[in-house]
């Protein structure tokens, strides 16, 4: 059987119709072959390495060994994988895997959920989870106005309604029954002014962590603001890591 009698009748007509274009391809696959290999290998990086194309399977935020993980992006999962949080009150506006990843790494969790099919999905996986108090609120003024925000460690604006759940964050801060070490805000680039309010008005330590995350096919950004008084609070578990880092320390590192 000759080569073209055994291709898909579709790339034998691609290859007839764009002979020149096949031929361009061709020629750069010859003169640049490291640089296609090493873009094969960030796809399987990607796909495979965090978990991306499962994720987009399932449609489900799970890493590459089929662990729930939360819909941030894999900078900020990455980096908050590096700390010790068993000890730290966790609450969180909006629900989903990352209660369950949340909730298996601190103390106390509260998450609050205004879908009702989502929170009776993620009530029954989580319901092993002695620590996890997860609760069911529609109204939206009962929704954002929660008083058990007070003595939190960690928030998260992860929900609906986020620049009013930021508002009432800082309302509790002024008030002086909110000082936590961590502030969490995901897709922060869909809400600049809400940001940009919450980063005058606490004087923050503000990082932003665009990149790739589960199951979407775009980028996007994961803020996280970290009160300079409490820095101390964070504990590293680990050397810093990463799924597709190299291991290796420099022979200057003293």
């Amino acid at each position: 059987m000759t080569e073209n009698a055994s291709q898909p009748k579709g790339l034998k007509a691609r290859r007839e119709k764009f002979p020149l274009l096949v031929s361009i391809k061709r020629a750069i696959w010859k003169l640049y072959p490291d640089v296609w290999l090493k873009q094969i290998k960030n796809f399987a990086t990607l796909s495979k390495g965090y978990g991306q194309l499962a994720s987009m399977k399932k449609w489900s935020c799970l890493d590459s060994k089929g662990d729930p993980i939360p819909w941030y992006t894999y900078p900020t999962i990455e980096y908050l994988a590096n700390f010790d949080f068993s000890a730290m009150k966790v609450f969180e506006y909006g629900s989903g895997n990352s209660s369950l990843w949340w909730a298996k790494r601190c103390r106390s969790l509260i998450s609050i959920e205004n879908d009702r099919l989502w929170y009776d999905k993620i009530k029954q996986t989580g319901a092993a989870l002695a620590n996890f108090d997860y609760r069911f609120e529609e109204d939206k003024s009962k929704y954002v106005h929660q008083e058990e925000i007070s003595g939190s460690d960690i928030v998260i604006i992860d929900g609906f309604h986020r620049p009013e759940c930021a508002d009432h964050f800082l309302q509790h801060k002024k008030d002086g029954n909110l000082d936590p070490t961590l502030l969490i805000f995901d897709n922060s680039d869909w809400f600049p002014k809400t940001i940009a309010r919450l980063n005058k008005e606490l004087n923050w330590i503000q990082v932003d962590f665009s990149g790739f995350g589960p199951i979407n096919e775009y980028t996007w950004t994961t803020t996280i603001f970290i009160n300079p008084s409490a820095r101390e609070k964070l504990v590293y578990l680990r050397a810093l890591s990463s799924v597709a880092g190299i291991s290796q320390a420099d022979g200057s590192d003293y």
